[in-house]
């Protein structure tokens, strides 16, 4: 057998093969609804080997003070007012329109709220860019968790197919290695989430 005839066969046994492992592997991904709580899990399980406790220094050693009960409930009834005030700007009732993280929809239509993860330790920043924020580098900045190095920011978003990716310290392009992926016409990568009709978001 020629070198011609075998690199014809090897290819075509090439061809079968990637046409009998791509199906599955193009398929969506649906996610069961414990998989939050293994991988925050796995996270709490790592953290301690990633990020060992630090030695106490001198301001972080626990301190008895002692104040008198009219200095208690002075402090007490500032906290109550910080936290009156709060409530009243949240809810719109120092001026605001309210919540403006949700985004107006048509009559009748459902807004979910999907919480985006991305394990990410070392990073100083990470935030979230997708068709449902015009891709703006600064418009949704994720929050470490409880969890060292893992990062979370939850977003209402209307049903249907939405793209988006991470960005880390500011210039880093990170997929969701969780979400299926797709790859526009000048080669980027982006994740994909399905909100609504039954589809697991994350």
């Amino acid at each position: 057998m020629s070198d011609r005839d075998e690199r014809s066969r090897w290819a075509q046994g090439e061809a079968a093969f990637v046409e009998r492992v791509a199906p599955p592997l193009r398929a969506p991904e649906t996610l069961d609804p414990s998989f939050e709580a293994r991988l925050m899990a796995v996270a709490r399980a790592e953290a301690p080997r990633l990020y060992p406790p630090r030695p106490r220094t001198w301001w972080r050693r626990p301190r008895t003070m002692r104040i008198s009960p009219l200095a208690g409930l002075a402090v007490a009834a500032g906290l109550a007012g910080i936290v009156c005030l709060g409530t009243l700007a949240a809810v719109g009732g120092l001026g605001t329109d309210g919540p403006r993280d949700v985004p107006e929809t048509g009559a009748g239509e459902t807004v979910h709220v999907v919480r985006f993860v991305l394990a990410a330790p070392g990073a100083r920043t990470v935030t979230l860019v997708g068709d449902f924020n015009a891709w703006a580098k600064a418009a949704t900045p994720l929050a470490t968790a409880a969890v060292p190095g893992v990062w979370t920011v939850s977003v209402p978003l209307t049903p249907g197919r939405h793209e988006y990716a991470f960005i880390v310290d500011g210039e880093r392009w990170v997929v969701d290695p969780w979400a299926a992926v797709v790859t526009d016409d000048f080669g980027t990568e982006s994740s994909v989430v399905t909100v609504g009709g039954g589809a697991s978001a994350m």
